[in-house]
């Protein structure tokens, strides 16, 4: 199966078999693991995201962690680049956007520089053995990463199905390592 009749099948999957319920503990598990993860504990610039319905959704460690970390998330610039935004306690987050995800507003003062962060955690809609992903194919996340390889990567997935190994592309980059919320 190619990258695209993956994403069919995994889109399919995550709206017909995934119930509130089901994201609702995979996201707890994914959440627990990373807050006791020595790397996460460890980290000070920690890259997160802003969930969309078929990821686990993170905000609860966001909410718990941003008072001891330095908290970021992603917000998309055009249709090649997204940037991490620092979260500070007035961040308003919009949804007024394609993706109709929640994202922080475009801010010189909290734009993070790549090589500032310690660690991103990277959602997808599944991983295969080695740590690559599949992503939505925009490659957002792949320019991004190209730009912070001294950053520990993380990925997580709601965990819908498993992958041996996933057609690759030369700018394909590996996660360190992967929590699976099933």
């Amino acid at each position: 199966m190619d990258k695209k009749e993956l994403r069919r099948v995994l889109r399919r999957m995550s709206r017909e078999d995934l119930t509130p319920e089901m994201r609702e503990k995979a996201s707890e598990h994914v959440c627990n693991m990373l807050a006791v993860h020595p790397r996460f504990r460890d980290a000070k610039n920690v890259g997160l995201y802003m969930a969309l319905p078929d990821e686990p959704d993170v905000s609860s460690l966001i909410r718990q962690s941003e008072k001891e970390k330095n908290i970021s998330v992603p917000r998309v610039i055009d249709e090649e680049i997204i940037r991490f935004y620092r979260l500070t306690g007035n961040t308003e987050l919009c949804a007024d956007n394609k993706f109709g995800i929640e994202e922080p507003g475009e801010n010189e003062q909290t734009l993070v520089d790549p090589q500032e962060l310690d660690l991103i955690v990277v959602p997808a809609l599944c991983f295969d053995k080695k740590g690559y992903r599949l992503g939505r194919g925009k490659g957002y996340y792949d320019r991004f990463l190209a730009l912070c390889p001294q950053a520990y990567k993380i990925g997580v997935t709601i965990g819908m199905m498993s992958v041996e190994e996933l057609p690759g592309d030369p700018w394909d980059l590996p996660m360190h390592e992967v929590i699976s919320g099933m």
